[in-house]
C-alpha cells in the first residue's frame, strides 16, 4: 500500500483545530489523493463540537471551556482509504500501533522510560500526547498530538513537552522516522497477508 508522507516545514505553525481530522483534508489542503500521513507543528485548540472522544466531554465538560489544548506540539495526521468501508476498530488497531512506534523511538532517542496508558504516553505521571481515531464512509483517520512545550494545556491536566525533556533533539527528524516507521509496520503487515495461505 503506498502511503505517501507530508513533512510540513516546522518554521511554518500551524493550529490543530479538529478541522484537520475530518475527511479528505490532506486532499483538500495539499492536493494529494490516497492514504497519507500529514506531519505539521504548531499550537492545538479544539472546541467541544470539533471533539471526538465522547467520554471525555461528558467526564471534563464543566471543567474547562476548551478541553483539549497546547501550545506547540507535533501533529500527525493519518488518512487510510485501505478498507471499505472504513473500520474504526482497524484504526484504533493502528493508533496503538502508533503509540508503541513513538514510545519506542522517544524512549531511544531521549534515553528515558515512558509509560503507555491505552494510547496516552506519560514521563513521570505527566502527560505527553494526546491522540484519538474515528471514521468516515471512505477512510479512517487518525490524530496523534505530542506536546513539545507543556504551556497552554488546560489547567487540570499536568502535562510535559519534549523540550521540557531534551530541548537539543531535532524534532522534524524526530517526526519523520515516527511517520516512516509507521508506514514500514503497516506495509509489513500487508506483506505477512499476502503470503499467508488461508484455512
Amino acid at each position: 500500500m503506498k502511503i505517501e508522507i507530508i513533512l510540513n516545514d516546522f518554521s511554518k505553525k500551524e493550529c490543530y483545530d479538529g478541522s484537520q481530522i475530518k475527511p479528505l483534508w490532506t486532499l483538500n489542503k495539499f492536493s494529494v489523493s490516497g492514504s497519507s500521513i500529514v506531519i505539521f507543528r504548531g499550537s492545538m485548540k479544539i472546541p467541544q463540537e470539533e471533539m471526538i472522544d465522547i467520554q471525555d466531554i461528558i467526564r471534563e465538560k464543566d471543567l474547562a471551556e476548551i478541553l483539549i489544548s497546547g501550545d506547540d506540539c507535533i501533529h500527525f495526521i493519518i488518512e487510510m482509504f485501505d478498507d471499505q468501508p472504513a473500520n474504526l476498530k482497524v484504526a484504533y488497531h493502528r493508533l496503538h500501533l502508533l503509540a508503541f512506534i513513538v514510545q519506542k523511538i522517544v524512549e531511544e532517542e531521549y534515553k528515558i522510560s515512558l509509560e503507555k496508558k491505552g494510547t496516552d504516553l506519560y514521563y513521570k505521571d505527566k502527560k505527553l500526547n494526546v491522540a484519538i481515531a474515528t471514521s468516515s464512509n471512505s477512510s479512517s483517520k487518525i490524530h496523534f498530538g505530542i506536546n513539545i512545550v507543556s504551556t497552554g494545556v488546560p489547567d487540570y491536566v499536568k502535562a510535559v513537552g519534549l523540550c521540557d525533556i531534551n530541548e537539543k533533539i531535532n524534532l522534524e527528524k524526530l517526526a519523520e522516522r515516527i511517520g516512516k516507521e509507521f508506514i514500514s509496520e503497516i506495509r509489513a503487515i500487508d506483506y505477512d497477508v499476502m503470503k499467508s495461505r488461508t484455512l
